[in-house]
C-alpha cells in the first residue's frame, strides 16, 4: 500500500510539473497576444519592447493601442527602430487632465500584421512612478476605419529564458529521479 501511495504521489508531481511548465509557455494562447519585454535604463527609467501576435484573428492588425495609467506612467516617448518604424504610424496619446490614461497608438502604413503573423520591435520608454517594476497593460486592437475595437486583452510578459531553463531542468531531474 506505501508503494502505491508513493507512485501516487509521483504522479500527481509530475502532472503538477508539467502543467506548470505548460502553463509559463501557452499563457494566453487565446485572443490576439502583445508580449512585452521589459529594460530598466536606470533610475525608474524604464522601455518596453512590444511583440504583436495575429493568432486569433482572421484580418490583419492594422491598429493597436497600449494604455498607460497617468498615475503610474509619464513622460512616454517611442523608441521603435527601423524599419518598423517606418511601416507604422505612432504616437503617444497624451495626459489630457481629466484622467483618462495615457496611449501608445501604432496604425500600420503598409498592411498591418497578417494572420498568424507576429511583428516585434515596437518601444516606448517611460518615466515610472508605480511601487516594484512596471507591468501587464490593457491594450485594444482597433479597426482603423471605424475606430470600433475589435480584440482587446493584457500584455503578458515574455518568460525570461532562465525560468524556461529552470522548469525544463525540474522536469527532467523529475524523471530522471522517477527511473531510479
Amino acid at each position: 500500500m506505501k508503494i502505491l501511495e508513493e507512485v501516487t504521489v509521483k504522479k500527481i508531481t509530475y502532472i503538477a510539473v508539467i502543467c506548470c511548465f505548460l502553463l509559463v509557455i501557452c499563457t494566453n494562447s487565446y485572443g490576439t497576444l502583445i508580449r512585452y519585454n521589459l529594460t530598466a535604463l536606470g533610475g525608474s527609467q524604464f522601455e518596453y519592447e512590444y511583440t504583436v501576435t495575429n493568432d486569433s484573428l482572421i484580418i490583419p492588425i492594422e491598429e493597436f493601442t497600449i494604455w498607460f495609467d497617468v498615475h503610474l506612467y509619464d513622460n512616454l516617448v517611442i523608441t521603435t527602430e527601423e524599419p518598423l518604424a517606418s511601416q507604422w504610424d505612432e504616437i503617444i496619446l497624451k495626459k489630457t487632465g481629466f484622467e483618462l490614461p495615457m496611449g501608445y497608438d501604432a496604425k500600420s502604413l503598409t498592411g498591418g500584421i497578417q494572420p498568424l503573423q507576429v511583428v516585434s520591435g515596437f518601444s516606448v520608454k517611460f518615466d515610472w512612478f508605480g511601487t516594484g517594476i512596471p507591468g501587464s497593460q490593457y491594450y485594444e486592437i482597433v479597426n482603423p476605419s471605424t475606430f470600433v475595437t475589435i480584440d482587446s486583452g493584457y500584455t503578458v510578459l515574455v518568460p525570461e529564458p532562465a525560468t524556461l531553463l529552470l522548469l525544463g531542468f525540474g522536469t527532467l531531474a523529475f524523471r530522471t529521479k522517477r527511473r531510479l
